[in-house]
């Protein structure tokens, strides 16, 4: 018996599509329900019925449409850790749970494939809000429609979004951040939900999206994918080109990548 065919970018998105849709109808059901929550680490680290239901629901469709790959994801016994060798899919059920639990529509459904540890494919679906973001091979959609990263170079004109979580020991970074943004771009976006901030920046809704901590792969590797695919730029603060165990996160439109890095590196340098 021959080896099974290798799964293509273009056949990855309509799985990562189908997955994304199956996942946010589940966890619909749940929302604005007054669903109780469990917490992970502290009150800020909500895990509802929903998240582990939707996670569930997403690996039975993954496990029946490309069973040679492994699944990483948030919730339940999924693994933890992006495999460097092979197929993956890595599973946000629901990225932006305190806005989920809170009522608050800008919550999605995240999903990205990854061979040998780099991302191919990646869909984000905002449900409650009806906005999905897909990426393949150098092409990002919203809605089915193509589109990119913004063109924009004035810092003044710059639009960016923090995306940290809430750990103690990352309140500085976040202190720092958020102070760059505010006194040398043109606003602040503080969404709640990283997936959502990345897919924004592919698609020209945000200018950048800034992490000096590390971000989980579920929280990062799909929205990273289609910034690149809309024509941005994602690197560490260093300059060194992100992936999914990097210390930090740097996401722009690609325009302004170098002066942003360097206006960051000098803040930090002075705190």
């Amino acid at each position: 018996m021959g080896q099974p065919e290798e799964t293509t970018a273009e056949e990855s998105v309509a799985i990562a599509r189908e997955a994304a849709d199956v996942g946010a109808e589940v966890a619909c059901r749940y929302f604005r329900e007054g669903i109780g929550n469990d917490f992970k680490r502290d009150r800020m680290d909500p895990v509802s019925k929903a998240d582990q239901e939707t996670q569930d629901r997403i690996v039975e469709i993954l496990e029946e449409r490309d069973p040679a790959a492994e699944i990483v994801g948030e919730e339940n016994d999924a693994a933890k850790t992006v495999p460097e060798s092979g197929p993956a899919w890595l599973v946000d059920p629901i990225d932006g749970t305190n806005n989920f639990v809170r009522d608050n529509r800008l919550w999605g459904v995240s999903l990205a494939r990854t061979v040998d540890g780099e991302p191919m494919a990646a869909a984000t679906t905002l449900p409650a809000i009806g906005d999905t973001y897909a990426a393949g091979a150098g092409r990002v959609e919203r809605n089915g429609i193509e589109c990119s990263a913004s063109d924009r170079t004035d810092p003044s004109s710059l639009i960016a979004a923090p995306i940290f979580g809430l750990k103690q020991r990352d309140r500085d970074d976040y202190d720092e951040v958020t102070g760059y943004i505010h006194h040398e771009l043109g606003d602040l976006r503080r969404l709640g939900s990283g997936q959502t901030s990345l897919a924004m920046v592919a698609c020209g809704e945000l200018d950048a999206a800034i992490s000096t901590v590390h971000m989980t792969a579920w929280d990062t590797v799909a929205g990273a994918h289609m910034v690149r695919a809309g024509g941005g730029r994602v690197t560490e603060l260093d300059g060194d080109r992100w992936r999914h165990d990097s210390d930090s996160l740097i996401a722009t439109n690609g325009e302004v990548h170098d002066e942003l890095l360097a206006g960051l590196r000098d803040r930090l340098e002075r705190r």
